[in-house]
């Protein structure tokens, strides 16, 4: 193998681990039930968290509590309080995957070849690396009634430094609910 294909796939693989690195959070989708009119619960408490993991240890009870910590900040900063009879349930979801990161190879990956014309060379699709996306589902259920008036739908790559973690929960929870209070107002 030469040099100059051994530094490039490694500057390639150093790009797109920088680029898995910065991914923001996907905001999925946000939805209210459309007799929501205004928020006008006072309390809140969590449901049993669930998760579905192909390895229930990538996701820690830390990162499940930063989750929780940030979906109650966000409840808190609009006027509710966490109470053991709450008005409002909320109720989340992990489910976290095993993405496979490939890129496309090209000319420069084909081996040095002399011989007959017959010679055919094919861009594929090869593996660099694997990385867990996270993905969270919050759902906002009226105590009173037993009726969702409100989910939520996020994704994000798992970083696995939990200071960086948080971060980007907190941002993700931000503008999780920054969307469900727009669609209520």
């Amino acid at each position: 193998m030469r040099a100059s294909t051994v530094i490039f796939g490694t500057c390639i693989i150093g790009l797109l681990l920088t680029i898995v690195g910065c991914a923001p959070v996907n905001i999925i989708s946000t939805e209210v039930d459309p007799g929501v009119e205004s928020m006008g619960y006072q309390t809140y408490n969590f449901a049993d968290l669930k998760i579905k993991a192909e390895h229930p240890e990538e996701v820690t009870k830390t990162k499940f509590n930063m989750l929780k910590d940030a979906v109650a900040n966000e409840l808190e900063a609009v006027g509710l309080s966490k109470a053991d009879d709450p008005d409002l349930w909320v109720n989340i979801g992990v489910v976290v995957k095993t993405e496979v990161q490939t890129r496309e190879t090209d000319i420069r990956d084909a081996p040095m070849y002399m011989g007959t014309r017959s010679y055919h060379w094919e861009s594929q699709e090869i593996p660099v690396g694997t990385y867990q996306e996270g993905t969270v589902t919050i759902d906002l259920v009226d105590a009173k009634e037993d009726k969702m008036v409100g989910q939520a739908v996020a994704s994000s790559v798992i970083v696995k430094k939990d200071e960086k973690m948080k971060k980007r929960i907190d941002q993700a929870m931000a503008k999780v609910f920054d969307e469900l209070w727009e669609e209520i107002k």
